[in-house]
């Protein structure tokens, strides 16, 4: 049997915002519906999170298309797949509300399955802002019963778009409905199908949360050529019009919002640069000479001017204004200084770095720093470190004291800043400078500006000034990449290469193990237990190691963690990110994780562990009295953890990342897969056999 409803969810690009799209699509409560899943020929991604999303759920089906088509056929082929009664389109990085499927079906059903059934949407900001529909109040006001688009044509004014309504789908089929391709191919399939129906109804109602992207992911922030694809869609528009003797009474309307929509446009800079603002202004004059009305004269309001501007081609007065309008913007005496002092010629050898806050020399830019060493000897690397902590850095390693002159002078010539946690925000970042956040973790627990939902008090424009540095951003598995792009929202390239700071983890030879088991005071015939919760007092090591036996050893973590985590034979942790990165080692994991600790985390640990899952210390004890922690069916999990947590880190990360970032390289070694990686051994399990 037919579904009532098909969603048709086309994607490219949108792996950051897809999970939580279908999660509001699958979650409504109300359940005849199928979705059809669109793959565009997606570059980061999005088709296999469609296919995750299909292997669990009957009711997603994916269409993964060989190339490239563009938003508008992407739509028709996933029409084409259609079965339900009522065809909707969600955008991949927009959500449904709770119930708005059972609302929009209720609707249909009291008003006699109309053709259409338009309903409302809010606009919802990247920082937390929502915004309503400008028109929302026509709803109440002349939404009731059904109706023609001529007989209300107060629904025709609002945003162009083809996700705030449900499409019957014999009426899509008998017209022959479809998407042009380019950009702004919402207009003349808005304009087609609502001229068109008989019987529209609308549903007073939010059902679509329009997600509004601080960069990237939409139109909004497009600029180049494409943006000229508005001429030739609203030239279907009007020749739709012109197509239809019926229609003539809407050749002014559609001229005027036609006009209006060009117009808006033009004023956005991040759409049309500045430079190109003259040609796209005359090329939308040529587009209100074809479709002037005869007879037509402008309104004596602001926006009638801007029209009859562009009728007349006055790119000079309209310039005019448009510099009249500008703010003019006075650069604090602050920032006036530090630009002063550091105007000099940048270095292009010299790399600063730092890690956990001028606090270690540690983590993923030392191992950055080292593989530069050996493959860019040319660079010169510099370290900044607190005053409190230069005891971390070891002799032979420059650096500079944080604060101090020479620590000024090298973020004025520096030509690379690396670095696992934000520069100071009042760094000013001079043009030809590149910063590489590397990161310290796999993000469990809450990030970025998704920290605003759990109470904690975010300076979020401090932490945007942060951000926007940001030219390379470095992840160790897709999951991370979703979370940094969604979190993070700026310009930079996601580097999927892994995390440099393990590639020891995959590279260290037996010997080396015990080496530094030696160093520690072990031998092969000792089980090494690592105890590494996030924070608190935690148990007593004592307790872990009388449980696990008389020859068991239990170590608390320090710099540098990668040799305690080459050392150890089992990790014993709840949320911290070391667990991900242990898992690079294919040894025993166990997660003691009591029901009072659950933190605000991406997703529950204990449904997805590497390992086995204690709930109390007791369990904990029982596990480590028993072994059960190296059985096969723990073995089981935490190759699926590995699967989706170890995806890039292979040995090879620190090298990718120098001759990507400093040699300028794009060609780098490709990621070994999961199964033909060799993973330093555990000396006692060698041991033991």
């Amino acid at each position: 049997m037919a579904p009532k409803f098909s969603v048709v969810v086309p994607c490219h690009a949108s792996r950051a915002w897809l999970r939580p799209c279908l999660d509001s699509v699958l979650a409504q409560s109300f359940t005849d519906f199928e979705v059809i899943g669109v793959d565009d020929a997606d570059p980061d991604g999005s088709g296999r999170i469609l296919d995750e999303y299909a292997a669990v759920d009957p009711r997603v089906r994916v269409l993964h298309l060989e190339e490239n088509v563009g938003l508008g056929p992407a739509r028709n082929a996933g029409l084409k797949e259609c079965r339900g009664e009522y065809v909707l389109f969600l955008d991949a990085d927009d959500v449904y509300t709770p119930g708005s499927l059972a609302a929009i079906s209720r609707r249909i059903d009291d008003t006699d399955r109309p053709d259409i059934v338009m309903f409302d949407y809010e606009r919802v900001f990247w920082d937390g802002r929502v915004l309503g529909s400008q028109r929302h109040d026509a709803f109440a006001r002349e939404g009731a019963g059904v109706f023609t688009a001529a007989e209300r044509p107060i629904f025709l004014t609002f945003l162009e778009v083809v996700w705030n309504k449900a499409y019957r789908r014999e009426f899509l089929t008998r017209h022959g409905f479809a998407f042009t391709s380019g950009f702004y191919e919402d207009a003349p399939w808005t304009y087609s199908t609502m001229l068109t129906a008989e019987r529209i109804a609308t549903l007073d109602r939010i059902v679509v949360h329009y997600r509004q992207h601080r960069t990237g992911g939409n139109i909004h922030a497009t600029s180049g050529r494409r943006q000229w694809d508005i001429f030739d869609q609203y030239d279907r528009v009007h020749a739709f019009i012109q197509s239809d003797p019926e229609l003539t009474g809407w050749h002014r309307f559609a001229f005027d919002r036609s006009l209006d929509h060009i117009l808006a446009v033009l004023a956005k800079p991040e759409r049309i640069d500045p430079d190109d603002r003259a040609e796209f202004f005359h090329a939308a004059h040529a587009f209100a000479k074809r479709w002037k009305p005869d007879g037509y004269s402008a309104d004596r309001t602001a926006r009638g001017f801007k029209r009859w501007l562009l009728i007349h081609d006055d790119y000079a007065t309209y310039s005019t204004l448009k510099l009249s309008a500008r703010m003019l913007q006075v650069p604090s005496p602050r920032k006036t200084v530090g630009k002063l002092l550091r105007r000099g010629k940048l270095d292009p050898n010299l790399v600063a770095y730092a890690a956990y806050g001028f606090t270690q020399y540690a983590g993923n830019p030392r191992a950055i720093y080292e593989k530069a060493a050996e493959l860019a000897p040319h660079l010169r690397g510099v370290w900044v470190v607190g005053n409190e902590h230069l005891a971390a850095i070891p002799e032979g390693v420059e650096y500079v004291v944080a604060g101090s002159p020479a620590y000024e002078k090298l973020l004025g010539k520096a030509t690379y800043f690396v670095s696992n946690t934000n520069w100071p925000a009042d760094l000013d970042k001079r043009e030809g400078q590149v910063h590489l956040q590397t990161q310290h973790g796999t993000p469990l627990k809450t990030v970025g500006i998704d920290l605003r939902r759990t109470g904690t008090d975010l300076d979020l424009e401090e932490l945007m000034r942060e951000v926007d540095r940001w030219d390379f951003n470095l992840s160790s598995n897709r999951y991370s990449s979703e979370i940094w792009e969604r979190t993070y929202p700026a310009y930079f390239e996601e580097l999927e290469y892994g995390y440099p700071r393990n590639d020891r983890l995959l590279t260290a030879t037996l010997d080396e193990v015990r080496a530094i088991r030696a160093g520690l005071g072990y031998d092969d015939s000792q089980l090494v237990i690592l105890y590494a919760p996030t924070a608190g007092d935690g148990l007593d090591p004592a307790q872990l190691a009388l449980a696990a036996g008389p020859n068991a050893h239990v170590l608390l973590p320090k710099a540098p963690v990668e040799d305690l985590m080459l050392a150890a034979d089992v990790l014993v942790s709840d949320y911290s990110s070391i667990t991900f990165d242990y898992a690079n080692l294919d040894r025993p994991i166990v997660l003691h994780v009591d029901e009072d600790s659950r933190q605000s985390t991406y997703f529950d640990v204990t449904e997805f562990s590497p390992g086995v899952v204690a709930r109390s210390a007791g369990e904990l004890f029982a596990t480590l009295r028993s072994g059960t922690f190296a059985a096969p069916e723990a073995a089981k999990h935490r190759q699926l953890f590995r699967e989706k947590f170890c995806e890039f880190d292979d040995g090879h990360a620190a090298e990718r990342v120098v001759r990507r970032v400093f040699l300028g390289e794009t060609d780098v070694p490709a990621i070994v897969p999961l199964a033909d990686r060799t993973p330093a051994p555990s000396a006692y399990f060698v041991h033991n056999g």
